[in-house]
């Protein structure tokens, strides 16, 4: 149980969609034949299966490393925190109770971290590239005392944001050695700022008492609201202009003119549930419609599969 207290699957989903999509999205200009097949694979009898297998593995583990990184370094504040409106109650992470020390900690990292770099590479080079690249983003730049971007106002914000579009071209890069539209891109980026600002809200308090410099510490809960706000002024057009463009996939299309609609009213509904110090909302109002679509793409991942 402990271990999957440090996994936290709620959140894992979120970081998961963007390599789905776009490993869904590759899949089907690999059939049309616009994308350019990957052939570097370490073993050339790996097939497509296998490596997409092999990805998964990789992200798992990487995800892993991350999580586990971010909790050893987190003590101070999640020992203080409510435990409210998360994906679990951090004040019980395994690292606070002591159910995990320094030792256990390490050992997690190592084999975590060999795990996602052996898996990465067994899928070709240019998908290591970017899996790996993920990893050191989101969990050593963004966790590491030694960095820690986490704690440093607008650079917590954009290691999210490009962590995403990292894990955005993985998943292309398990299928193809073209990048992702680059529309798709912008839209992921500012996504996943937008999607970001709700949990840093939520901890403000904790993470100021701690001694960390957040983006919400530094700004305060309002302004960081009101930037919120304001990316849905860049996320209408955008997104308007994705789904209206037929020359990118229809996979982006789809989630892109969802997810414009869905950050809007989302939006709305966080405004109206903030409630200082809090904002009152169950995380998992956000997290259901994503594991459906995440269902969805992934189960079309699936199908082209079998089909091939």
């Amino acid at each position: 149980m402990k271990y999957i207290k440090l996994f936290r699957p709620k959140t894992v989903l979120i970081y998961l969609f963007p390599l789905i999509l776009a490993l869904c999205a590759g899949m089907g200009d690999l059939k049309s034949g616009k994308a350019v097949p990957v052939s570097n694979q370490v073993y050339r009898s790996v097939n497509l299966g296998l490596s997409i297998l092999f990805a998964l593995i990789a992200f798992f583990c990487g995800s892993m490393f991350s999580s586990t990184l971010n909790f050893y370094s987190d003590v101070e504040a999640d020992r203080i925190h409510d435990g409210l409106y998360k994906d679990q109650d951090i004040s019980r992470q395994p690292f606070v109770t002591g159910e995990l020390g320094r030792k256990d900690a390490y050992i997690i990292l190592f084999v975590t971290g060999a795990g996602c770099v052996l898996f990465s590479f067994l899928v070709n080079y240019r998908f290591a590239l970017f899996m790996i690249g993920s990893v050191v983003l989101l969990g050593v730049i963004y966790s590491h005392p030694l960095i820690r971007f986490k704690g440093r106002p607008i650079l917590d914000v954009l290691t999210n944001s490009f962590g995403a579009v990292l894990l955005l071209i993985a998943g292309m890069s398990i299928v193809s050695s073209n990048f992702p539209p680059i529309l798709p891109m912008i839209f992921g980026f500012f996504l996943a700022a937008l999607l970001y600002i709700p949990s840093v809200v939520n901890d403000v308090f904790f993470d100021a008492r701690a001694g960390f410099r957040t983006s919400a510490v530094v700004f305060g809960q309002k302004r960081m609201l009101f930037a919120m706000a304001m990316l849905n002024f860049v996320l209408l057009p955008l997104g308007t202009l994705i789904t209206f463009t037929k020359e990118i996939s229809w996979e982006y299309r789809l989630f892109d003119s969802v997810a414009t609609a869905a950050s809007i009213i989302a939006t709305l509904f966080i405004l109206i549930r903030y409630r200082p110090p809090h904002i009152e909302i169950n995380p998992m109002y956000m997290v259901v419609p994503l594991a459906a679509m995440l269902a969805f793409y992934f189960g079309l991942v699936v199908y082209r599969l079998v089909k091939e």
